[in-house]
């Protein structure tokens, strides 16, 4: 066999490329939640059906990402009973945009990444999304609505719309570097989500951004972007300041310089 072969995407070799079915994205998912602490040992999942619709998948798909999950001793799947994790040792699962460097980056610096990195994203997403994914983009916003008291839930929906807009861009290493970004200190997230108001702050910036790439207006779709990611940041950034000196000064959470 000569190289040529080795290396087609129909040879046996270096150049095929297993496809990761869609119960094994999903299961990455849920892991990447809890290798970024949205979901901590002994929590309870959202049930099956707010799983499928938040991410936009079917119960079965969701059964099929729960049972490996639990295969690898992750989580506990009782009949009758809530899903929960009883473990954060994800072995050697794919964690897309959860890199170990991530762990020191400062928030401010993020923060400025992120209004650089997203204002491109917006503008090229607003040129290249199509239909399907702005009909998927309202259902998200559909979902959100009805977690309003559900900080879970909605982290879950929040990335799901954010990956939506980055993939749309077209750029696979701009929607890689975005969702990295997204990624940074998002176990404070769930805090931020926790207070009064806070859920609904967000969809209505996510209401603004999605009009916005409707309108196929990239400087509304950048400006849109900017005021949800400076609420992003000055919420976490009260969050880490009211956790004390100890957390701030470890996460780079305080004030600009």
């Amino acid at each position: 066999m000569d190289v040529r072969t080795l290396l087609s995407k129909d040879g046996p070799g270096l150049g095929r490329v297993p496809r990761q079915s869609m119960k094994d994205t999903i299961a990455d998912k849920l892991a990447t939640l809890i290798a970024t602490n949205v979901l901590s040992v002994g929590d309870a999942l959202p049930a099956e059906r707010e799983l499928a619709a938040a991410l936009g998948v079917s119960r079965e798909t969701i059964r099929g990402a729960l049972l490996i999950l639990s295969t690898r001793g992750v989580l506990s799947v009782v009949q009758g009973a809530r899903t929960v994790v009883i473990s954060d040792d994800l072995g050697d699962m794919a964690l897309a945009g959860v890199p170990a460097r991530a762990t020191g980056w400062v928030l401010g610096d993020v923060h400025d990444a992120r209004l650089l990195i997203e204002a491109r994203v917006a503008r090229m997403a607003a040129e290249r999304i199509d239909t399907p994914t702005l009909t998927r983009l309202h259902n998200q916003i559909d979902v959100q609505e009805a977690t309003i008291d559900d900080p879970v839930r909605y982290l879950i929906s929040d990335r799901e719309f954010h990956l939506g807009i980055y993939r749309a861009c077209g750029n696979a290493v701009f929607s890689d570097i975005a969702a990295t970004l997204y990624s940074h200190l998002l176990d404070h997230r769930r805090r931020v989500v926790s207070q009064p108001g806070a859920i609904g702050n967000s969809i209505a910036d996510h209401r603004a951004i999605l009009a916005a790439l409707e309108a196929r207006d990239g400087d509304a779709a950048v400006a849109a972007f900017q005021v949800h990611e400076n609420r992003i940041y000055e919420t976490t950034r009260q969050i880490l300041v009211d956790a004390g000196p100890a957390t701030t000064e470890a996460t780079g959470g305080g004030p600009r310089k």
